[in-house]
């Protein structure tokens, strides 16, 4: 029983832990941003800089996959019960197989 306690906890400071998200790495500068900026030619049907289009760049926040963490945890947490259950009914059956053998 103490396993399972020891795994419970460690799952849940895992999920209690904070997510860093790309906007955190977004922030440090690259080293390759402070040399000379090349002009690149614009690709065929990319927005020019000065339409409306290249103006707006959604914040890139992980709030917006919250979902898909929960439901990683919760298929972790499922997959963990199952084998829990499994290694409990295979005891059982392995002492059965013992007391039959004893008999």
């Amino acid at each position: 029983m103490r396993p399972i306690r020891i795994v419970l906890l460690a799952l849940f400071a895992l999920l209690a832990a904070p997510a860093v998200g790309p906007s955190l790495i977004a922030q440090a500068p690259a080293a390759t941003e402070s040399a000379a900026p090349t002009a690149a030619p614009p690709a065929a049907g990319a927005p020019q800089p000065g339409s409306a289009l290249s103006s707006y760049t959604p914040q890139r926040t992980m709030r917006a996959y919250t979902h898909v963490f929960v439901a990683f945890a919760l298929a972790w947490v499922l997959l963990f019960g199952y084998v829990v259950f499994i290694g409990r009914k295979f005891r059982r059956v392995e002492e059965q197989v013992d007391a039959l053998a004893r008999s």
